[in-house]
C-alpha cells in the first residue's frame, strides 16, 4: 500500500509498508489505518504519547509466518522531522543500527526515524528469523520515507561536554516530560504544544544530573512559567548571582534561570558544585 499526503504543505509521497515483505516465507496482513481521533481504539495506553508529537496518521501491518512470532510494523506520519526525533528520542536502550537517520534494537522492538517519519516494529518475542525479518523490513520501509530530515534545533541548546547523547530527549508537553523524568502531576512549567524542550544527562564528578531547557513563545510566557516552577516545586530556591539553586529533601541539587524566551533548569545533581557548573554551561549557551 502506497500512502500520498500532505504534512503543513510539504508533500510526503510514497511511504510504504510492504505488500512483499523482504523476507521469504513471510506474509502481510492489511494494511490499518489509523488516524488521531482512533489512536485510543488501537492502543489503551500509550495514545497520549504520540497525540503530543501531533502526528498525522499511522499505518500498522502485520506480518507472520509459520514457526516465527508475529511481527507488528507500526508507521506514524509525523508533522516534522523534529517531532519523529521525538519519538525516536523515547527510549534509545539497546544496540544502535544504521538504518535510516537513527536506528535502535532490543528485546525483539526496533525503532527508527528517517525525515518525517517514526518507524515502530515489534515481534511477539524474540528469535533470529524475526530479527531478520523485522530489520528488513526497517530499511525497506526507511528507504520509503523520503530524503534525511532535520533534527530538532533545540538539541544546540545542550552543551555537548559532558553529555550522554543517547539520554537526550525533545518534547513539547507535560504529559511527556513526566514520561521521561517525573516533576510534578501539576503543569508547573506551562508546557504545551507551543513549547520546546530539550532534556539529556550529564555526568558530574559524583554522578549525574539532568539538564532541561524550554523554549517559549515569548519572553513573558517563559517568566511567568519560571515563576510558577519557584513557587510550585522550590519554593526555597535562593539567588546565587543570576541564578537560583536549592537543596532538595533527598539531598539532590536543583537550579534555573530564565533569560529571554529560555528557562534553564537542573534537576537531580548530586553536589552543590555540579549544579552550579552545570547550569553556567547551559546559560552560557
Amino acid at each position: 500500500m502506497h500512502v500520498a499526503c500532505a504534512l503543513l504543505g510539504l508533500a510526503v509521497i510514497g511511504v510504504s509498508l510492504p505488500e512483499k515483505p523482504p523476507c521469504p516465507g513471510w506474509k502481510a496482513g492489511e494494511v490499518r489505518r489509523v488516524t488521531p481521533a482512533g489512536i485510543f481504539d488501537y492502543m489503551d495506553g500509550g495514545g497520549e504519547l504520540y497525540l503530543s508529537y501531533g502526528f498525522k496518521e499511522l499505518l500498522v501491518r502485520e506480518y507472520t509466518r509459520p514457526g516465527e512470532p508475529k511481527i507488528t510494523c507500526e508507521l506514524y506520519l509525523m508533522p516534522t522531522s523534529a517531532d519523529a526525533y521525538g519519538l525516536y528520542s523515547q527510549d534509545r536502550t539497546g544496540k544502535q543500527l544504521k538504518i535510516g537517520q537513527g536506528a535502535v534494537y532490543g528485546s525483539g522492538l526496533l525503532i527508527v526515524w528517517q525525515g518525517k517519519c517514526f518507524i515502530r516494529i515489534l515481534a511477539d518475542r524474540e528469535t533470529p528469523g524475526a530479527k531478520t525479518c523485522a530489520t528488513a523490513l526497517a530499511k525497506q520501509i526507511a528507504a520509503s520515507c523520503g530524503p534525511a530530515g532535520r533534527p530538532p534545533a533545540e538539541l544546540a541548546w545542550l552543551p555537548a561536554r559532558g553529555l550522554d547523547k543517547l539520554s537526550v530527549h525533545y518534547f513539547h508537553t507535560q504529559m511527556v516530560l513526566n514520561y521521561f523524568h517525573f516533576v510534578s502531576t501539576q503543569n508547573l512549567l506551562n508546557l504545551s504544544a507551543r513549547t520546546n524542550a530539550v532534556m539529556g544527562a550529564y555526568s558530574g564528578k559524583t554522578g549525574k544530573s539532568l539538564a532541561l531547557i524550554v523554549g517559549y513563545p515569548s519572553a513573558a510566557a517563559a517568566s511567568s512559567a519560571w515563576t510558577k516552577f519557584r513557587k510550585g516545586y522550590m519554593a526555597g530556591l535562593k539567588p546565587e548571582g543570576e541564578f537560583s539553586v536549592a537543596r532538595q529533601e533527598d539531598g539532590k541539587w536543583v537550579a534555573g534561570n530564565v533569560k529571554g524566551r529560555k528557562l534553564r533548569i537542573v534537576l537531580e545533581s548530586p553536589t552543590r558544585e555540579d549544579c552550579l557548573r552545570l547550569i553556567r554551561s547551559l546559560s552560557g549557551g
